[in-house]
């Protein structure tokens, strides 16, 4: 941590600083971000005392008199990080911001301060977890230790002095993800009163580590390696408050987590399933428990994000649970939506969110209204869905997902590299696919999984994003086949999760199929859009948790992923398979073409795991197009003009 920005505040700020220590209440209409009436300070290394003695450590940014430099007086609301990225802080720091909120945000991606908020009067506190950065104790990852951790953070922070008892929590990433455990463990009528998680997983196994039943390779490695890092350096670089006692429990969490992980992967243990350990890390597992409580929560999400196929999910379960239902399923079109669970979703990779917009001024809005007691108006909506239309451009509102404006409707993958919603008549070729364990890695799969980072590093460089326009579509037959919809003669969106039901013949008892959704322009360039995968001996489908299509085809299959669930594929007989392909929002100009490309392989993005690995190598797959096996795309489809409601995004 120990992030230190110097303050420049104008003189007439800081003669207002001295007469106005509280914003008034304002109308709905009327409200705006206060103006900078503080400075601030921060008491570094906290300590915290756990209920079992663990003390973890939380630096206090609070708001001070421009005037004198002294802490001012307030009351003012705490919003709290709780991060495990301590020790990156230090390292790399600029990678806590993003470039939405002007010269002086401090949006804290990884854990770093935010003296946006200091100024407009809130106490800002980020704490270590248990086991990381400054923190005692042995980090388990989301683990329900540190969930009780949390849950006391937040009852010490509204304790503090000057502290007016109510908490919000705020962070992206494992900070968005723990603020769902941390409301759950509270419950009701604790002193939590809202939530802003941004680019939170809605389960870790299938967003990130286990996508499809394969191995998350360079995410997982990813993730895994900078974590492991980021506490060796905390330990070399930092003169640790109890460096002896902390030495030990730091192999233990890096055993624990790093080589316990990897040794599941080895050898076919337990954490390559989705069994108790993941499912008692999901956010789904605790999203009643987040309604019942009573806080409220604003997403963030993006396009192009490595959650990108959870981040729907968890708008979707909060807004079902509130209505009465039973959470894992669609949103009814005629439940009410309720603006106390909003989505934010814009063209952003993990590292980059909220870049074009002034996330921090949202975050305050949202803060003001639950914190503070203000109208801010952010609650006077029947429309919390707010997306950016990938191709367009557009902010658009919405109140349901999926977005009842789209019709789902079957494309059929026909001979001759053709995508029609004609169903064929009679018996077509089979497409011959090879499989290869590795193939480009220039694909949209490489954003996604190394978070948006290789971007932003080229960016930093003044150097040209390499794959924007090409998502492997160069790999000829028999490595990838590719069919493709007639140009669009009007402007048409894909809106909502996407599904493919492929028929296909193996010659091996485990199969990787990978199924890419590209936007193809009138000049030939492809722009991958979204994209899913499945190991064939995970294809089990759980009907009762999947949604459907009025047509009675799956929309959103769900799959157990469990070891029960686990069958070989039948060697020379077809197979079906339903493939989950993460949700999206994307307009097709008139004139460009849909395109959906099936292949074998994700490089880097997912490998089989090493259990899967000897029965998917050598594989010939055969991908039936008969009346009988017809393979096909279900592709919820809508004019671009049936959306209208043009959303009102502050621009960066």
């Amino acid at each position: 941590m120990k992030l230190v920005r110097a303050e420049q505040v104008l003189a007439l700020l800081a003669i207002i600083a001295v007469l106005v220590t509280t914003a008034p209440a304002t109308a709905s209409g009327d409200w705006q971000p206060d103006p900078e009436r503080y400075g601030a300070g921060v008491r570094e290394e906290v300590p915290v005392t756990m209920a079992d003695g663990t003390v973890l450590r939380a630096d206090v940014h609070y708001p001070t008199d421009p005037a004198t430099g002294e802490p001012a007086t307030g009351p003012f609301p705490v919003v709290l990080t709780q991060t495990p990225y301590g020790a990156l802080m230090n390292i790399a720091p600029g990678l806590t911001e993003t470039d939405g909120g002007g010269a002086d945000d401090d949006f804290a991606l990884l854990g770093g301060g935010n003296d946006y908020l200091v100024k407009r009067g809130y106490l800002f506190v980020v704490a270590d977890v248990r086991g990381t950065g400054t923190s005692q104790g042995v980090w388990d990852f989301l683990g329900p230790q540190e969930r009780a951790d949390g849950a006391a953070l937040v009852r010490w922070a509204a304790g503090l002095p000057e502290s007016s008892g109510s908490v919000g929590l705020l962070g992206a990433s494992y900070m968005g993800i723990n603020q769902f455990f941390t409301a759950a463990e509270l419950g009701p009528d604790s002193p939590l009163k809202a939530l802003f998680p941004v680019m939170a997983s809605n389960s870790p196994y299938r967003d990130m580590a286990f996508p499809g039943g394969a191995l998350g390779l360079s995410a997982g490695a990813l993730y895994l390696g900078l974590t492991g890092l980021m506490e060796v350096a905390n330990l070399l670089t930092a003169l640790h408050p109890d460096l002896a006692k902390v030495l030990a429990q730091r192999v233990a969490g890096l055993l624990n987590m790093h080589g316990g992980l990897a040794v599941d992967v080895l050898t076919d243990g337990d954490r390559g399933y989705d069994e108790a350990y993941w499912q008692s890390r999901s956010p789904r597992s605790v999203l009643p428990a987040v309604v019942q409580a009573g806080v409220p929560a604003y997403l963030v999400g993006g396009w192009q994000d490595t959650f990108q196929r959870g981040e729907p999910l968890n708008f979707t379960d909060l807004q079902t649970v509130a209505a009465g239902a039973a959470p894992g399923g669609p949103m009814r079109p005629d439940q009410p939506a309720r603006p106390e669970y909003q989505l934010l979703t814009g063209p952003w990779q993990h590292v980059t969110a909220g870049n074009g917009i002034d996330l921090n001024r949202i975050q305050l809005r949202w803060f003001d209204q639950w914190l503070k007691g203000r109208d801010t108006g952010v609650t006077d909506t029947d429309t919390p869905l707010h997306l950016y239309e990938l191709g367009s451009g557009r902010w658009l509102d919405a109140s349901h997902f999926p977005l009842p404006q789209t019709v789902p409707t079957a494309h059929y993958l026909r001979e001759d590299a053709k995508l029609a919603t004609a169903l064929p008549s009679e018996p077509e070729r089979d497409d011959v696919l090879l499989h290869t364990p590795v193939a480009s890695p220039c694909n949209g799969g490489l954003d996604q999984a190394t978070a948006g980072g290789l971007i932003a590093m080229l960016g930093a460089l003044g150097l040209p994003e390499p794959c924007a326009t090409n998502d492997n579509t160069a790999q000829l037959p028999p490595f990838a086949h590719t069919y493709t919809t007639e140009p669009f003669s009007a402007a048409t969106t894909l809106a909502g999760p996407v599904s493919a039901t492929l028929y296909v013949t193996a010659t091996r008892p485990e199969t990787q199929l990978v199924v890419t959704v590209s936007d193809v322009a009138p000049n030939g360039l492809s722009s991958p859009i979204t994209s899913g995968a499945l190991m064939g001996s995970m294809r089990a489908v759980d009907p009762a948790r999947s949604w459907f299509a009025p047509d009675g085809n799956y929309l959103l299959p769900y799959h157990p992923y469990t070891r029960a669930s686990k069958a070989p594929v039948p060697v020379g007989e077809p197979v079906r398979y339903d493939i989950e392909i993460a949700a999206t929002f994307a307009q097709f100009r008139p004139g460009h073409r849909l395109r959906v490309t099936v292949s074998t392989v994700d490089t880097p993005r997912l490998l089989p795991k090493v259990a899967q690995l000897p029965g998917v190598l050598g594989g010939v797959y055969r991908v039936h197009h008969d009346p009988g096996l017809a393979s096909f795309v279900e592709l919820p489809l809508a004019l671009s003009a049936a959306f209208t409601d043009l959303a009102e995004v502050p621009r960066g």
